[in-house]
């Protein structure tokens, strides 16, 4: 998110940064002080003093938390109330829980910012607006947590894309743009060489870079099964940590024996800009399927190498993640299904099936020296037209939340937060929105009636930075 906070409308917004770890001297962390009109470091504050600043001194009118249930995160800043307006968005995929729908007085996360697929309308509590909230809980969840179940307390900020937001396109992209298909596909091979020295040039490299916590027995047993028929293949995983490693070792022995185990590869993390540059070596990366790659998924897109992902849950946002760039709506030129037929699954077999047709899909033309087939079909499509996915364009996503913000504001000036009438009287509503900054759009009955606020693609052309 390094970029987001500097591409803000500075005639409309004030972007306040809050702190809450200790600088690592990083880049990144450089690019977000520069980008935040005030950027407060709040690492040795207490809970009282951080909410009071907030609160009393700068006086926000929405306060952002971007890392939830996260290692580091404080979310008794957001219990206490500092803001009218409290929103959750990209560090934990999934609701805060705080609180249901009908006890307003006890719910301190407003809005959680979302889109069609990783949050489907009908898994949010607020959701439809004429439904009798009160025995959700104690009836759908408890009864089968797996099925139809209402999970999302908060009001959902649908993005017409996905919500996630990166800044590769801001990062990256003066380099890779110099780099057309065939250099690309050659600069693969002389890495692949570099990493993998004694692979031969047909084996086919399956990938996952998610932290090892996230693979569990049934999606572990799937890439076995895929190594098990694709004997020219191998496995690639990070020692992220390195204790998970001889778990899985043995693991993989006990389940698919020695000559499968052998072929599960692990080496060690890289620096952030290696990561991402070696990211395309993989043929393949298999994504998990409980809590899916998010950022690693972004880093993978970016590199050109295909995910396949299968969106297992209806209710559960971390497990939808990687589906959304791949979705109907997520078009960009060239290229009007985006892929999603290749890439989303329905299920494990599937997920299993379409792993191997895309490995045993490659074919090596020795007059070229290059390899041919439809699972590098699809790797040049992908990366030549990364820069115009909807999930690299982050000046646009930027337009797009500042079109939520507003609408939220408007809602809090109409009362529509009743939580918020004291907060109400003593911050006053910003000069800077300006009620028609953005054309009307047509919604639809049962979008006008949501509690949640729908952002039109219209809104995708203003703005743009």
């Amino acid at each position: 998110m390094q970029s987001v906070f500097g591409l803000h409308d500075r005639r409309r917004f004030q972007v306040y940064c809050y702190s809450l770890s200790p600088s690592d001297q990083s880049q990144y962390r450089h690019t977000i002080e520069r980008g935040a009109d005030y950027f407060i470091d709040m690492n040795n504050w207490s809970i009282k003093d951080i909410v009071e600043r907030i609160a009393l001194v700068d006086k926000i009118h929405v306060l952002v938390n971007l890392n939830g249930y996260t290692k580091g995160g404080k979310n008794e800043i957001f219990a206490a109330r500092p803001c009218p307006i409290q929103i959750a968005t990209m560090g934990f995929a999934g609701t805060m829980g705080a609180d249901w729908f009908d006890r307003l007085p006890d719910r301190w996360m407003d809005y959680l910012v979302g889109d069609e697929i990783s949050c489907p309308p009908d898994t949010v509590i607020s959701e439809p607006l004429s439904r009798d909230t009160k025995s959700i809980a104690a009836r759908e969840i408890r009864n089968d947590p797996l099925q139809n179940a209402k999970m999302f307390t908060e009001s959902i900020v649908y993005m017409p894309q996905s919500f996630f937001v990166n800044d590769h396109r801001q990062d990256y992209l003066t380099l890779d743009e110099k780099i057309r298909w065939r250099r690309e596909q050659l600069k693969r091979i002389k890495m692949r060489h570099e990493l993998f020295p004694n692979l031969k040039e047909d084996t086919i490299i399956y990938a996952n870079f998610n932290q090892l916590y996230k693979i569990d027995p049934l999606i572990f047993n799937t890439w076995l099964n895929i190594l098990k028929r694709m004997k020219n293949s191998i496995l690639w995983l990070l020692r992220f940590p390195p204790s998970g490693e001889n778990n899985l070792r043995q693991h993989a022995r006990n389940y698919a024996g020695e000559e499968v185990a052998s072929r599960v590869i692990f080496t060690d993390v890289a620096p952030k800009h290696m990561h991402i540059y070696r990211g395309r070596i993989a043929d393949v990366f298999l994504d998990t399927v409980e809590c899916n790659a998010h950022t690693t998924a972004a880093d993978i897109l970016w590199s050109g190498t295909p995910i396949i992902t299968y969106p297992k849950y209806q209710f559960k946002m971390c497990s939808r993640v990687a589906a959304r760039p791949f979705s109907e709506k997520a078009k960009f030129k060239n290229d009007p299904r985006l892929l999603g037929h290749e890439m989303v699954v329905g299920s494990y077999k599937e997920y299993e099936d379409r792993a191997v047709e895309l490995g045993m899909s490659v074919s090596w033309s020795f007059q070229i020296l290059l390899p041919q087939g439809s699972l590098v079909a699809l790797r040049r499509k992908l990366f030549l037209t990364r820069d115009q996915m909807p999930l690299f364009h982050t000046a646009r996503w930027v337009a797009q939340l500042e079109y939520a913000v507003t609408e939220m504001m408007k809602r809090w000036e109409n009362g529509y937060n009743k939580l918020c009438q004291r907060e109400k009287q003593q911050i006053p509503r910003p000069s800077s929105l300006i009620d028609n900054t953005y054309p009307s759009v047509d919604k639809p009955e049962e979008r006008t009636l949501s509690r949640s606020i729908w952002v039109p693609e219209e809104v995708q052309a203003i703005n743009l930075r």
